[in-house]
């Protein structure tokens, strides 16, 4: 439950700072800076710490690595996503990785989460989902009518803020799936390998394709120092939340720990409201209570000795 909720306070909190780094530096710029500050973070962690280093297996190595894979695939469809859509029900559909991951962790690990964890976890990810399928609010959901109607270039510009945001939605579906397959791997093999030497593996992974990517493309940093600024906040959010996750992972607890985090987006809901001035609709609203309710009861589950 409190790895859970680290997690979400720290993809909520990254969610709100990646959204402005990609839209100013692009989304593999903006990815690979807070991939790098995560990196370094987790590496001045290791030394630090100094932990004990297990030999792992070919198995356990190439999990690791497929975790690393699909963690990036799930990162660039979300910032692709916060890049064009808004930020709340971008948020709030990515969210659903947690069902994901659960339902993983429930199928191949036959890890239990108990009646009110099985209820809960299944409102807190029906109330994410349900407060980000309303792609708009109020009178924003539709073109003016009657006399008041506006001219052609505004409808056109309406019909082109509604595409971009069910393209967001769509984006943030994709990274669902693939970050929380990703999640599940690095869960499993975090118990094998170590939570700290998982989450570092996983950035490994992710910088070495997102350099690649941009020596390819021979993509030139755009955004200054404030576009760098808010990639280097949302890398320090973003490890802290995937060190929560992965100790919840290390200590036999996946499937609650997936179900907790996934109410992150109640933060960027709240920081769309009142600082992208995205308009809440009552659905939204009402989504966010029962994801609430969904955390108060996974709350009341039976933990793992």
């Amino acid at each position: 439950m409190g790895y859970g909720l680290m997690a979400a306070a720290g993809w909520g909190a990254a969610s709100v700072a990646a959204a402005y780094a990609a839209r100013r530096m692009g989304t593999l710029a903006a990815l690979l800076a807070s991939q790098v500050t995560g990196t370094i973070l987790l590496a001045a962690l290791l030394a630090v710490m100094r932990p004990h280093l297990p030999a792992l297996g070919n198995a356990v190595v190439l999990g690791l690595t497929g975790a690393g894979l699909l963690s990036l695939a799930g990162w660039l469809t979300y910032y692709r996503a916060l890049e064009h859509g808004p930020v709340g029900i971008v948020s709030g559909t990515a969210a659903t990785y947690g069902g994901v991951t659960a339902l993983l962790a429930l199928l191949v690990l036959g890890e239990p989460l108990g009646r009110f964890g099985g209820i809960g976890g299944t409102l807190a990810v029906a109330g994410v989902a349900a407060a980000a399928m309303r792609a708009g609010g109020g009178a924003t959901d539709a073109p003016p009518r009657g006399r008041h109607r506006a001219p052609g270039g505004r409808a056109r510009r309406w019909a082109r803020t509604r595409g971009r945001a069910w393209r967001g939605v769509i984006l943030a579906l994709a990274s669902a799936i693939t970050y929380g397959t990703g999640a599940f791997w690095l869960g499993m093999y975090a118990a094998a390998a170590g939570w700290l030497v998982s989450a570092l593996t996983v950035y490994v992974v992710s910088v070495t394709l997102l350099l690649a990517a941009l020596i390819c493309k021979q993509e030139r940093p755009r955004g200054g120092l404030g576009g760098l600024a808010w990639g280097v906040a949302a890398g320090v959010a973003e490890a802290a939340a995937l060190v929560a996750f992965a100790r919840g992972g290390q200590a036999g607890q996946v499937a609650v720990t997936a179900a907790v985090s996934s109410t992150y987006p109640v933060i960027p809901l709240v920081a769309g409201l009142v600082v992208f001035r995205e308009r809440l609709s009552v659905l939204q609203v009402l989504g966010i209570c029962v994801a609430v309710t969904g955390l108060t009861l996974v709350s009341m589950a039976p933990q793992p000795a």
